[in-house]
C-alpha cells in the first residue's frame, strides 16, 4: 500500500461528499481540505475530525503501520528504517551496515580486532568504518571478548547458546538465544519459513532482525527472496517483514564473487552484512558503491567552494577552475597532486552539480565564474596569469575571456584522465 495524498484523504471527507458537517472546523482547521492535507503529512491525527467515516479510518490505520522498523545496536549503528522500495522514489535512508566475523577463541583475535576497528577510508567528504563485530561463541572467554569489542566503541552481535543479561548494555544484536532486552535474529531460507517463525516470535519480542540463510542459493534466488520480503514490507506493511534484512556473506569462493554479491546485496536489499574476514580492497569497493545508493538524490555530494591549495603553490602554480560537486573536486584534486606541480584549484558554487550539469542548468556561467575567480585573490599570488577551465565549458571561453582581460583563459581537457598529460605540455610551453 503507498502513502496516502491528501486528495484520497479529502474524497472521504463531508467536504468532499458536501454532508452537512462539511467544513465544521471541529478538527481546528479551516477546511475539509486543509485537514486531508495536514492528515496526509502526518501534523494532526485522525480522531480530531469526528465524522471521519471508519472506512477511511481503517485504510489511515493500514497506511499508518511503519514499514520497517530500525533497529539500533552497539552505541548508535542503525539499520533499517526503510519507507521505499526504489531509491528515486525518495531516499533509502540508514546504509547496509558491514559486519566482520571473528571467532571467540582466536587466537589472534586482539590482533584482529585492533585491525578492524582502525581500518577507514575517506571519500567525498566522508569517512567509512567498520560498524560492527559478528563474535561467534565457540569456546575462549566470551565475557572478554565481549568487552574488547565494547572498548573498541564497535557494535556486537553474538552469536551464542548462552546468552547473559548482562551482555544487554552494549545494545547487542543476537543469534541463538531469544532475550526480551536485545535484537534478536530470526533465520530462515525463503518468506513463507519467515511469515511462520516471525509470526510465533513477534508475541514474545518485536525487536527483530531477519537473517535470511544464502546456503545453496543462487545470486538470483538470494535477491528474489529479498525482494520479496521488501516488498512485503514497505507495500504491503506485513508486521512480520517489518524488520531489517541481514545476510552473512560467507564461503564466496574468491573476492569477485564475493564482491558481485555484496554489491547486489547493497542494492536490493540487505540492511546488514557479515562478512567472514576484513578484506581491505572488497569492503572499499563495497563501501564506494554504498555511498552513490545511500546519497540522497535530491542533495548531492558538495564541498565547499573556495581555493584548495595543492602542491605548496608559488607565484609559478597553476590555476584550475572547476565546479564544487564533490566527485568532481575529488577527481580533478587527486590527478593534480599526483603530478607534484604548484597549483590553486578554484572551486565554484554551483549547488553541488557537475560541470555539464550546472552549465545546463545556469547554476555555473560566466557570473560565477568570474566572481569565483576574483574572490580567490590570486591575481597577485601568480606570475603566469592563466586559468585552466574544464574542456566541457570551451564555449565558454571567449566571453569569460572579455570578463576578465587580465586573465588568459586555457581551456583545458574534456576528461579528467587526461589532464595530467595536458599540464605537462602546457608547462613545458611555459619555460
Amino acid at each position: 500500500m503507498t502513502n496516502l495524498t491528501g486528495i484520497q484523504i479529502f474524497k472521504y471527507l463531508p467536504g468532499a461528499k458536501k454532508t452537512e458537517n462539511a467544513n465544521c472546523k471541529k478538527c481546528g482547521c479551516p477546511t475539509c481540505m486543509a485537514f486531508a492535507l495536514k492528515l496526509a503529512q502526518k501534523k494532526v491525527e485522525i480522531e480530531a475530525c469526528p465524522f471521519a467515516p471508519q472506512e477511511l479510518i481503517d485504510i489511515f490505520s493500514e497506511y499508518s503501520k511503519i514499514q520497517q522498523n530500525t533497529v539500533i545496536y552497539g552505541k548508535n549503528v542503525q539499520i533499517g528504517g526503510e519507507t521505499v522500495m526504489l531509491r528515486h522514489e525518495r531516499t533509502f535512508i540508514n546504509k547496509t551496515s558491514f559486519v566482520i566475523k571473528l571467532l571467540s577463541n582466536d587466537k589472534e583475535f586482539d590482533k584482529k580486532l585492533e585491525k578492524i576497528s582502525s581500518w577507514q577510508l575517506e571519500r567525498v567528504t566522508e569517512i567509512f568504518k567498520i560498524d560492527g563485530i559478528y563474535l561467534e561463541d565457540n569456546g575462549g572467554d566470551i565475557d572478554k571478548c565481549v568487552e574488547k569489542i565494547a572498548q573498541k566503541g564497535l557494535g556486537l552481535i553474538i552469536n551464542t547458546t548462552n546468552y547473559k543479561d548482562e551482555y544487554d548494555k552494549f545494545n547487542p544484536i543476537v543469534e541463538n538465544s531469544l532475550s526480551k532486552n536485545a535484537n534478536n535474529i530470526v533465520t530462515a531460507s525463503n518468506v513463507e519459513e519467515f511469515d511462520e517463525k516471525v509470526s510465533n516470535i513477534l508475541k514474545q519480542n518485536k525487536k527483530l532482525v531477519l537473517n535470511l540463510d544464502i546456503e545453496n542459493k543462487s545470486t538470483k534466488e538470494l535477491i528474489e527472496e529479498l525482494t520479496k520480503m521488501r516488498r512485503l514490507a514497505i507495500i504491503n506493511r506485513d508486521e512480520n517483514f517489518a524488520h531489517p534484512f541481514m545476510v552473512k556473506l560467507f564461503n564466496c569462493k574468491n573476492s569477485f564473487e564475493a564482491a558481485a554479491k555484496g554489491a547486489f546485496l547493497i542494492c536490493r536489499y540487505a540492511s546488514l552484512i557479515v562478512f567472514d574476514e576484513l578484506n581491505e580492497a572488497l569492503i572499499s569497493t563495497l563501501a564506494t558503491l554504498r555511498q552513490g545508493i545511500y546519497t540522497d538524490p535530491q542533495k548531492p555530494l558538495q564541498v565547499e567552494a573556495k581555493v584548495y591549495e595543492i602542491c605548496e603553490p608559488n607565484e609559478n602554480a597553476f590555476v584550475v577552475l572547476t565546479t564544487n560537486f564533490a566527485l568532481t573536486y575529488f577527481a580533478v584534486a587527486n590527478e593534480l597532486e599526483s603530478l607534484s606541480i604548484p597549483m590553486y584549484l578554484i572551486i565554484a558554487p554551483a549547488d553541488g552539480m557537475s560541470v555539464l550539469t550546472a552549465w545546463s542548468a545556469d547554476k555555473f556561467n560566466v557570473d560565477i565564474a568570474v566572481k569565483a575567480i576574483k574572490n580567490a585573490n590570486l591575481a597577485d599570488k601568480v606570475k603566469h596569469k592563466q586559468i585552466i577551465i574544464p574542456g566541457l565549458l570551451a564555449d565558454m571561453k571567449d566571453e569569460l575571456q572579455e570578463a576578465i582581460d587580465d586573465w588568459e583563459i586555457v581551456v583545458g581537457t574534456k576528461d579528467v584522465v587526461d589532464m595530467q598529460d595536458f599540464i605537462k605540455e602546457l608547462e613545458v610551453s611555459r619555460k
